[in-house]
């Protein structure tokens, strides 16, 4: 009767390890996907506020526009523009 319950008892906890390392393993690639995400989310956020930082400020678009464009950048009138359609006859 004592073998019996010597080998209830270890395959009992051979279960139960077995469960419990399982259920591990999820939790580990769980929070390993949820900190992947959060790298990516901040990386994310990172370039966005670099942008919104970038070219948030007035000075800092009319800055962008004399070293880009120089002074010869004029304002063009909309209704200057021509539409042309695609059904339109030549």
């Amino acid at each position: 009767m004592k073998k019996y319950t010597i080998i209830f008892l270890i395959i009992s906890l051979v279960t139960i390890t077995s469960i419990v390392k399982k259920s591990t393993r999820e939790l580990e690639t769980k929070i390993f996907n949820s900190k992947e995400k959060i790298k990516i989310f901040e990386n994310k956020k990172s370039i966005l506020m670099l942008q919104n930082n970038y070219l948030s400020s007035p000075e800092r678009l009319f800055k962008l526009k004399e070293e880009l464009f120089g002074e010869d950048l004029e304002v063009l009138d909309i209704k200057n523009f021509k539409y042309f359609s695609y059904n339109e006859k030549k």
